[in-house]
């Protein structure tokens, strides 16, 4: 009985911590509850006051922080941006109305993988050149998909010391045809794939491939040149370049 009481004074307590009518005064209070439900649904709620968004972002129940950044309130994006927790900032990052100030403070972020939410979500010139340049592969990698990074830098990217980096690059679309005739004949075998998979229109560079030393690409490029029109679908109405 005593259990079913408190469970039923935890609820009561969960459905004032989420009701966005609830005074600030009563969620802060709820703020510190025992109860991780009740603190998380505060976390939640777009009435919660800033300062206590402040302390909920570094509670020691992830699941508390990571409420504060998908609050919609727009007093808890900055809080989130600027929370310890690698992950509230990655869902920071991915929120609707993030800005490009907060991305700029998180293009240099320590952890991949909140540099790897901007790379997936900003449109800007500046923030996609610099993550271009990151130390990490797979930083560069990635953000050859993004469009906002100028085809220069994807030009750039098309000679990186690293394999992932080119096979990127082939895969991208936006190569010279000169770029993707050299790496055609990358010294890397997934390279020349990408090349082949993503580029199907290009009939000469399947040619080149079709005596490639490795066996999954020339018969790939072989069933590429026996059927062409099969293997450009993908792309609609596109010219074949023999």
């Amino acid at each position: 009985m005593r259990h079913a009481v408190q469970v039923s004074k935890v609820n009561e307590r969960a459905a004032s911590a989420v009701d966005p009518s609830t005074p600030p005064s009563i969620l802060r209070e709820l703020a510190s509850d025992a109860s991780p439900r009740v603190r998380e649904a505060v976390a939640s709620n777009p009435a919660t006051p800033a300062d206590a968004l402040q302390m909920l972002v570094a509670d020691h129940k992830p699941a508390v922080s990571w409420a504060v950044a998908m609050n919609p309130s727009p007093l808890a994006r900055p809080i989130a941006i600027a929370a310890s927790d690698a992950r509230t900032r990655e869902l920071a990052a991915a929120r609707d109305d993030v800005d490009a100030e907060d991305l700029r403070r998180l293009v240099s972020d320590p952890v991949r993988s909140v540099r790897e939410q901007v790379a997936d979500v900003t449109t800007s010139g500046e923030l996609a050149r610099a993550l271009a340049q990151d130390e990490d592969p797979r930083m560069r990698g990635r953000i050859i998909h993004n469009p906002a990074l100028p085809v220069e830098d994807v030009e750039r990217l098309a000679h990186d010391p690293v394999a992932a980096v080119r096979s990127s690059a082939a895969a991208s679309r936006r190569l010279a045809p000169e770029t993707l005739a050299m790496l055609a004949v990358d010294r890397s075998a997934v390279v020349r794939w990408n090349v082949l998979v993503n580029n199907p229109e290009r009939l000469d560079l399947a040619r080149l491939i079709a005596d490639d030393s490795d066996e999954m690409n020339s018969r790939q490029a072989a069933a590429q040149l026996a059927s062409p029109r099969d293997f450009t679908a993908f792309l609609g109405p596109i010219d074949l370049v023999d």
